[in-house]
């Protein structure tokens, strides 16, 4: 979102028996330890994470340096408490792959607990409770940690963020743009845009970047002069928007809490992107003939061999030509990479857990990702037809507000009429054909105002923003639902409800977005 590049510059941490805080979240593993005499605590929401409980047993430091292989297990501490997350680290996707990648066992444990970002992380955690430090090791606990280097010391300054963001986490820091700012502007400004970082933000040196691109074979190396000096550059509007936007309308009683990050409707904005084509770089150094996919990686890394990275399929980049930073207009966010500084034309995927494990689609009768069968379920691409409502709005986070208290505005009082306002988009170049909004939980629809720009035909890659007026007569005194639905030119439209979709990593939620609203009666006598 920021026009500087950014370079990993960090020193190498230390090994430490001694745990740092949890700055991410975790898909929790099914809990259990094939250590016998190990007994986890049942979870309590009463107890304090980490705060010492007076029933389970002691282990000192030592002891826990010890569990820091396979054949003894892995334990890590917290403030006052001990943990086995073995049975995690086993099954979690991703868990094994960090520990051959890393040197440090015990630092790659924590460093499988921050691959995801998920808002109840240590009440996780407290799940793999197994006993407490002795009195006094966790103020030498704290100490130690210290003396760690903090990985997120380089995150730009976050400003005006209660006034535009709904913050999911903060370290790393993921934060929504509220509904209503959203709606505010057809291209989202910089300092509103969504952001969504899986790691650290990485600290650049512009002067010292390289871009690595090859195949294998051979390598070429591109510094941020030669692509701006030696290729042409374009601008193009798309929007970008998380797979996993929406998500928090996902979870249900009997189908279960979904995993990652709630987000609402904001994790998603509109801008305009320069750069140069990728397309234009792969054919100037001979990559354009060779390969299925296109793999990206950035300088977000938890480890040498472990960065953020995705792939799309080669057509995507040759048939379109995408600005790099990479940009992959129509498609989820989680493949437009980064920080990007390395590009590989493969036969294969990238090997990235973010392209293998994270961005797919599971089964709805999949309860357990990390018993799911990944190579099954191909990975995530284009977006799926979607649409929200943006205003009216509350200040509150969408997902907490079950009706919302409306007082029409000025300009609403002068016309007699509620103003309702919001977004709508599709992947894959498809355009918005139409949004329908109905006040009768879907019995009759009435057809939106819809602004949105003249695109060729399958090469829509920005959203719709629609307008509909309610008059005053039409307003029920009582509360009442809003719903809205859209359409795209290949006729694809929205499921009425998320049951049939739902996937345990809550991806792609497309069904009819719903507000529940109570109009101000004194407002409403004032336009009579």
């Amino acid at each position: 979102m920021r026009s500087r590049f950014t370079f990993l510059f960090r020193q190498k941490l230390k090994l430490q028996i001694i745990t740092t805080s949890l700055t991410g979240g975790l898909v929790a593993g099914y809990i259990f330890s094939k250590y016998k005499p190990i007994v986890h605590a049942e979870t309590d929401i009463s107890v304090k994470v980490g705060e010492r409980i007076s029933t389970l047993p002691t282990y000192s430091m030592t002891e826990v340096a010890k569990h820091t292989t396979a054949e003894k297990g892995y334990w890590l501490a917290y403030k006052d408490g001990v943990y086995d997350i073995t049975s995690y680290v086993e099954n979690h996707p991703g868990g094994k792959m960090v520990l051959r990648s890393a040197g440090k066992a015990l630092e790659a444990c924590w460093k499988i607990f921050t691959m995801h970002d998920m808002d109840h992380v240590y009440e996780i955690l407290e799940e793999y409770r197994i006993g407490n430090l002795p009195p006094g090791e966790r103020e030498a606990n704290q100490r130690e940690q210290e003396k760690i280097t903090d990985l997120f010391q380089y995150d730009p300054e976050r400003l005006n963020i209660k006034e535009n963001f709904f913050v999911r986490s903060k370290r790393p820091f993921n934060a929504e743009t509220k509904p209503s700012v959203l709606i505010s502007s057809f291209i989202t400004p910089v300092e509103q845009f969504f952001v969504r970082n899986h790691m650290h933000v990485p600290f650049v040196n512009i002067n010292e970047y390289k871009l690595e691109i090859g195949n294998g074979k051979s390598t070429h190396s591109l510094s941020f002069d030669d692509l701006t000096e030696k290729y042409q550059s374009y601008t193009i509007t798309s929007t970008l928007a998380c797979s996993g936007n929406r998500r928090g309308a996902m979870n249900n009683e009997e189908q279960g809490t979904i995993r990652g990050a709630p987000w609402y409707v904001g994790a998603i904005g509109n801008a305009r992107w320069t750069g140069v084509r990728l397309r234009d770089v792969l054919q100037s150094l001979g990559l354009d003939k060779e390969g299925k996919y296109v793999q990206f990686y950035g300088l977000d890394c938890e480890t040498p061999k472990r960065c953020y990275g995705g792939s799309i399929p080669i057509e995507k980049a040759l048939n379109h030509g995408y600005p790099l930073r990479i940009i992959v207009p129509g498609s989820i966010g989680a493949r437009s990479v980064k920080w990007v500084n390395r590009i590989v034309v493969s036969d294969k995927e990238s090997d990235s857990p973010w392209q293998i494990f994270d961005y797919k689609l599971l089964p709805t009768s999949v309860k357990q990702p990390q018993k799911s069968d990944y190579d099954a379920a191909p990975a995530i691409q284009d977006l799926n037809v979607n649409s929200a409502i943006c205003y009216p709005s509350s200040n509150e986070d969408g997902n907490k507000v079950k009706i919302l208290s409306v007082q029409p505005n000025h300009n609403d009082i002068k016309n007699k009429k509620l103003t309702i306002k919001g977004y709508a988009l599709s992947g894959g170049g498809k355009q918005i054909q139409n949004v329908q909004v109905s006040l009768d939980h879907g019995k009759t629809w009435l057809k939106a105002e819809l602004e949105q720009l003249a695109e060729p035909h399958m090469r829509a890659w920005t959203w719709t923003q629609w307008t509909y007026h309610i008059p005053f007569d039409d307003l029920p005194s009582k509360p009442f639902d809003i719903i809205c639905r859209a359409t795209d030119t290949n006729a694809n439209s929205q499921p009425e409800s998320p049951v049939g979709i739902w996937n345990v990593l809550g991806h792609m939620n497309n069904a009819w977005h719903k507000i529940t609203l109570q109009i101000d009666e004194k407002c409403l006598k004032k336009g009579s």
